[in-house]
């Protein structure tokens, strides 16, 4: 615990100036203290004597503490070294946390302006922005990663089931506008979709924009798609959002959730 304590104490923070840092005052000034302790005993009986031999004598009496004094300069250099050292890491680190800020914007803004055409040609009007999260959730503004979120599609299922098919379950076989006018606008807007303002009449409607929305995503995915990549998720996307339609659509033809609503 004490060397802990001790380490920090005499660490080298590049962070501040290099005479506020403890370690650069104590490698410097404890060689002049101790060449003082050691030349004081010396200084007795002695006299000031500006010859030659005087010089000579001085340099031959007070050797070590001399020598012990130039090591002020020297440990000062090195702590010097190390603080540098520590500033241009910071230096470094703080320009890669720069440039994964600039490209996650960059990349998330340019999502933005793809996906803006898309949506308006499917008339949807979309959050880019809760897309681009679910889409790329890795990709965070201290780490720009642009590779495609694995499980997109059972995220869809997943809200597409909680937010509104389970509800629609629950008040089979009697189902009604209201119902699914309220449910279904809060399944869209968990999958970045605002659609407060659509009114579902009938089933055709709703499946309508069930297909709407895929197109929707698969376009959005294509976005971040590789030569790598792109079968995979094409698997990803024909056995995910193609079955849950599928799966949704063989439901409403046997409760009768096709029918007209009331």
């Amino acid at each position: 615990m004490l060397i802990q304590k001790l380490n920090k104490w005499l660490s080298v923070n590049g962070s501040v100036a290099l005479h506020k840092n403890r370690i650069f005052l104590v490698a410097t000034l404890s060689p002049l203290v101790l060449a003082i302790i050691l030349a004081y005993p010396l200084t007795e009986n002695l006299t000031i004597d500006l010859s030659v031999d005087g010089y000579a004598n001085f340099i031959t009496i007070f050797n070590l503490p001399l020598w012990i004094a130039s090591a002020s300069l020297v440990l000062g250099v090195v702590v010097n070294r190390f603080h540098s050292s520590e500033q241009r890491a910071a230096t470094l680190m703080l320009s890669v946390g720069q440039n994964h800020f600039s490209n996650y914007l960059n990349h998330r803004d340019h999502f933005q302006k793809y996906l803006k055409p898309i949506s308006e040609n499917l008339g949807i009007d979309v959050d880019p922005f809760k897309i681009y999260g679910i889409i790329f959730s890795s990709s965070t503004p201290s780490n720009a990663d642009i590779s495609l979120s694995e499980g997109v599609y059972d995220y869809f299922a997943e809200k597409f089931e909680s937010e509104f098919w389970s509800k629609m379950k629950f008040s089979s076989p009697i189902f009604s506008k209201q119902e699914v006018n309220i449910y279904f606008p809060r399944f869209a807007k968990s999958i970045g979709l605002n659609m407060e303002s659509v009114e579902l009449k009938n089933f055709n409607e709703l499946k309508s924009i069930l297909i709407k929305i895929r197109k929707l995503y698969r376009r959005a995915m294509e976005y971040g798609t590789t030569r790598n990549s792109s079968e995979k998720n094409q698997e990803i996307e024909e056995s995910g959002f193609a079955m849950l339609t599928g799966e949704f659509t063989l439901w409403a033809q046997n409760n009768g959730f096709n029918q007209q609503w009331p």
